[in-house]
């Protein structure tokens, strides 16, 4: 028999808490989190696991730039930022040499 993780809903209400459950079909913690992410769920914050239903709105619009955590870059732009990160990181060396 092997252990699997099963994520509750920590959001209280007027009947108690909330029943909603996630079966993550794993018993790596990692793995159940990830798994919790994609269906929908966020982590609340102090510990507390939220399913969809409770868990806080991002909103899905706003103008495609760098300060939009919803804009999904293109392989181009991807490229780009990576080229920039890896520049930074090799002149932050040179500093510190």
């Amino acid at each position: 028999m092997s252990a699997r993780i099963v994520i509750l809903c920590d959001q209280s209400g007027r009947y108690g808490t909330c029943a909603a459950q996630h079966h993550a079909g794993t018993a790596d913690e990692d793995e159940a989190r990830a798994s919790a992410e994609r269906a929908g769920w966020s982590g609340g914050g102090a510990g507390a696991d939220l399913c969809p239903a409770h868990a806080p709105r991002r909103p899905r619009g706003g103008p495609p730039c760098g300060t939009n955590p919803n804009t999904r870059l293109t392989p181009g732009d991807a490229a780009a930022v990576a080229e920039f990160r890896d520049y930074l990181a090799r002149r932050a060396a040179e500093r510190t040499t």
